[in-house]
């Protein structure tokens, strides 16, 4: 590690003694799967069986239900502040952005893949647009940072975010949940879970989100950026024998809200008579409208063999359908909108699993897997309002991915173990792309490809000396395939080829230690890493010659180093009170970033430029108190997150330098048998924050953060 690294690790024990407790932490679970876990071990299911957290050599943070319910969380919005390392953004459903440890990225062109894995049950959720979903009757969520190749069916290079539903129950239980806020915010959920026949168990949730918008906009005196959305999912567990068990699902998602991609920054250009300076107000003459409907279905059997091995099926089909409108001037006069942008997606996978027992010294999960994805979209972008003028676009990607993995653990001693996971991945896209823009800018390309084979791997050290202590250290290897520029283009002369970007890859290094003391009222695990990145993909907004406006571009950027370190501790110091607290440290940077604008000789190196969406720092903090009052339990719990200042993108500029914030939440409640009523609040301080930020057609732009929210909820289970 650099000084500056072994620098921040020392001042970090400094920083944690002086923030408030953290609000990330690892959940405790009840006790599953292998008689190895023993009862009050923290467990998780990332490695595909039933473990403790502290015997696995992976930086891993666990949230179980209980966990969920007292931060308040019910979207993937609200729990990503609260995990070390992870950055979310949003902007619409087209342009969600989630990164580890600074490495992921959006995948709002339907020719990227996404560089976090995010899973539902075992299936992989294929776009970014798919993510900030209702979180309801959520069993656990991990979140395992760095490749993960050798463990997941499809290849992730960032991570993964791994969400489990609770399975229907043996006996009638049932949840009643409802919220009511400012801006007329109503969140409703329920649940019902129970027999329907012999050894035939069933569960139905729905969940409901409305919301007025919070944003004034003077041009009509409406609302926007407001909530509308519909959700469901039914389970259906069959067990026709001990050693069978056949789990379907289905669930569908239906949006409809008004969006403001990006708003005025400042008075430059044709701002300049229209800026008030008021992150609340806006004034746009064009819809704003972002309508998403999503569904799948999955089937997963598991087999148990006579020595207690694994056979595990998972078939998946799922779909995502996004249709935008923006105003992407945001002024009240005609200069720039798009109506529509769509994107349509579906994808099929097959995923094929062994697992061997967890007992003994070797111990192994294998598979093989395939992904299939067909997306097209469609962009049309009008210049004073007219097509004409502006763009016409539409294209279409298709992915066959087959990919066999393996990761092996081999207890050299009863204290230390050796894990070794190899994977091979042959991916294989083809695509078209149409544009008519001009005589220059007008492309048909009915013949894009490329081909990726790739072996990634992991290896790692794990010795335990005590059952209160665990060291490891771990290095892997992880891989995102090419993919296609399938956005509008503002270059001129442009063959095929030039829309053809390359995979990318990562290195990782991490060293780190898990320990309880006190008889596991204080847990607490830190670590030390490096990334290596290189051919970074990265979305740019590329101006040339031939062309009024920038355009969206995806290019290999080079080469970049991300540094760490991360923290996180939980304590319970008397009955009622715990306390937890997390810091993670980022000094991730370019080394090589040769920034070229396509069709000009015009060249500008980003090389020692920090990552976009990477802050220095990220703390959190939370204590939760509990205490008897008269029948039922009264709590208190506060949180604070700070995210530290960032840049917004490549270019490192000032005017894309964010600073750092801190978001306050806080939530008063009672529980008496099965009902809970609460009071909460978030972002309580009122912080106004930038969480993108660009320069088009002249026009400074952002998007900002929530704002502060606050109700009361009721929550019943019977």
């Amino acid at each position: 590690m650099t000084k500056s690294i072994l620098k921040s690790a020392s001042s970090l024990g400094v920083m944690i003694m002086l923030a408030p407790m953290a609000s990330a932490f690892a959940a405790e679970p009840a006790p599953a799967g292998d008689d190895a876990v023993t009862s009050g071990e923290i467990v998780v299911t990332a490695r595909r069986r039933a473990e403790s957290l502290q015997d696995i050599p992976l930086s891993v943070t666990a949230f179980d239900s209980a966990a969920l319910e007292t931060a308040g969380v019910n979207s993937f919005r609200d729990i990503a502040h609260l995990m070390p390392g992870v950055q979310f953004t949003e902007r619409g459903s087209l342009s969600a952005q989630l990164t580890i440890r600074g490495v992921g990225g959006d995948s709002r062109n339907i020719g990227i893949e996404a560089g976090v894995g995010m899973y539902l049950d075992g299936v992989y959720v294929p776009r970014t647009s798919g993510y900030n979903a209702d979180l309801a009757e959520i069993s656990q969520i991990e979140v395992l940072r760095g490749p993960q190749g050798t463990l997941f069916g499809k290849n992730t290079i960032g991570g993964v975010i791994n969400i489990v539903t609770k399975e229907p129950t043996d006996t009638v239980e049932g949840t009643v949940y409802a919220s009511y806020g400012n801006y007329d915010a109503m969140r409703t959920q329920a649940s019902i879970s129970g027999p329907l026949a012999e050894n035939l168990f069933a569960k139905l949730t729905v969940a409901t989100f409305d919301r007025d918008g919070y944003i004034h906009n003077l041009y009509d005196d409406s609302y926007v950026n407001d909530e509308n959305r519909r959700g469901a999912r039914l389970q259906l567990v069959f067990e026709p024998t001990d050693a069978l068990k056949l789990k379907l699902n289905g669930d569908v998602t239906r949006d409809r809200r008004t969006v403001l991609q990006t708003q005025m920054n400042s008075s430059a250009g044709a701002a300049a008579p229209y800026f008030t300076g008021n992150r609340f107000e806006a004034n746009t003459d064009r819809p704003n409208d972002d309508k998403r409907d999503m569904w799948g279905t999955d089937l997963t059997a598991e087999y148990t063999l006579a020595n207690d091995m694994v056979l595990t099926s998972i078939s998946a089909y799922r779909k995502i359908n996004v249709t935008v409108s923006s105003d992407i001037d945001q002024l009240p006069i005609n200069m720039f909108n798009s109506d529509p942008l769509t994107d349509f997606v579906q994808m099929a996978s097959q995923e094929l699993r062994i697992t061997s027992p967890g007992t003994g010294p070797l111990r192994y999960v294998g598979g093989l897997y395939y992904y299939h994805q067909r997306g097209k979209m469609l962009r049309e972008i009008y210049i004073g309002g007219s097509l004409t003028s502006g763009a016409f676009n539409e294209g279409k990607a298709i992915t066959n991915s087959y990919a066999a993995y393996l990761n092996v653990d081999y207890d050299v001693t009863p204290e230390l173990t050796l894990t070794g996971g190899l994977r091979y991945t042959h991916e294989k896209k083809t695509g078209a792309y149409l544009q008519i823009r001009g005589p220059v800018l007008s492309y048909d390309f009915d013949d894009l490809h490329r081909k990726d084979e790739n072996v990634s791997w992991t290896a790692s050290a794990t010795y335990k000396p005590s059952d209160a202590l665990t060291l490891y250290a771990t290095a892997s290897k992880g891989f995102k395939s090419g993919g296609f520029n399938l956005d509008t283009i503002g270059a001129a002369n442009l063959v095929g080829n030039d829309l053809v970007f390359g995979p990318e890859s990562v290195v990782n290094y991490e060293a780190g230690i898990k320990g309880n003391l006190f008889d596991r009222l204080l847990r607490y695990s830190a670590s030390v890493f490096r990334m290596d990145y290189s051919d970074k993909q990265v979305a740019q907004f590329v101006a040339t010659g031939a062309s009024t406006t920038p355009s969206v571009q995806i290019t290999n950027a080079g080469k970049a180093r991300i540094e760490g370190v991360e923290f996180e501790a939980s304590l319970s110091p008397v009955e009622g009170l715990n306390l937890s607290a997390n810091a993670t440290y980022l000094d991730a940077k370019y080394t090589r970033f040769d920034y070229s604008t396509i069709g000009s000789t015009v060249s500008v190196s980003y090389a020692g430029n920090r990552i976009e969406f990477t802050p220095d720092w990220m703390l959190g903090g939370q204590a939760e108190y509990r205490f008897p009052v008269g029948a039922g339990e009264a709590f208190l719990v506060g949180s604070i997150n700070y995210m530290g200042d960032m840049y917004l993108q490549a270019e490192a500029l000032p005017k894309y330098h964010e600073d750092g914030y801190a978001l306050v939440d806080v939530r008063l409640g009672y529980d008496v048998g099965g009902l809970t009523v609460a009071l909460w609040g978030k972002n309580l301080t009122k912080k106004d924050y930038r969480t993108y930020a660009r320069v088009f057609g002249g026009l400074d732009q952002a998007v900002w953060g929530e704002p502060r929210t606050y109700g009361i909820e009721v929550r019943y289970k019977f």
